[in-house]
């Protein structure tokens, strides 16, 4: 009602994968509650060039944040955000733009997670290597990448950059250097 009021065509589909297939561009709010809601929100992310979305998060946290727009959102919501504000993130992804806070933009382009101390060089930080003790104990890639809240696509980036910093030339390389030096 809200985006019909700003003079938005406001539709509620059904299936919202189809839906946001068509061939037109569209712009799609959705709501993440759930550990499936992630997963269709990067689904919808990658379902057309021409579809926009916009997460809207019930958890607004900043983790919660770079994971929406890591898995490909055009911006983020909180649930409840003002009709201002809603107006405001849904007129800036209808022209090709995106509002985001600053703290999440900051964190978005730091190398080193927000908080976190820096690290020795060639040492992995404490998110790295969490990350090393995931695929240590099997876990896939995707996993470790949703835990982190990233798409699979940066995770696969992020520990190529990862195995490079340690010196390793690929996972299991990296896997018998973070053993012996006690990462994991």
């Amino acid at each position: 009602m809200a985006l019909a009021e700003a003079g938005f065509d406001a539709e509620s589909p059904t299936d919202l994968l189809t839906w946001a297939r068509i061939d037109e561009p569209r712009l799609l709010l959705f709501t993440v509650r759930t550990a499936q809601d992630w997963d269709l929100l990067s689904e919808l992310c990658q379902a057309r060039a021409g579809t926009t979305v916009i997460a809207v998060l019930e958890d607004a946290s900043m983790p919660a944040s770079v994971r929406a727009l890591n898995a490909g959102a055009a911006g983020i919501l909180p649930r409840d955000a003002t009709l201002p504000t809603m107006r405001e993130v849904v007129g800036a992804a209808a022209r090709g733009d995106s509002l985001v806070p600053t703290s999440v933009l900051r964190a978005l382009t730091e190398r080193q997670p927000a908080g976190e101390p820096a690290t020795a060089a060639g040492h992995p930080s404490t998110a790295e290597r969490e990350w090393l003790s995931l695929l240590a104990r099997g876990d896939n890639v995707a996993t470790v990448a949703a835990r982190a809240g990233y798409s699979e696509r940066m995770m696969f980036r992020l520990l190529r950059d990862l195995y490079t910093k340690i010196g390793a030339a690929n996972r299991t390389e990296a896997m018998i250097m973070a053993r012996d030096e006690g990462w994991v």
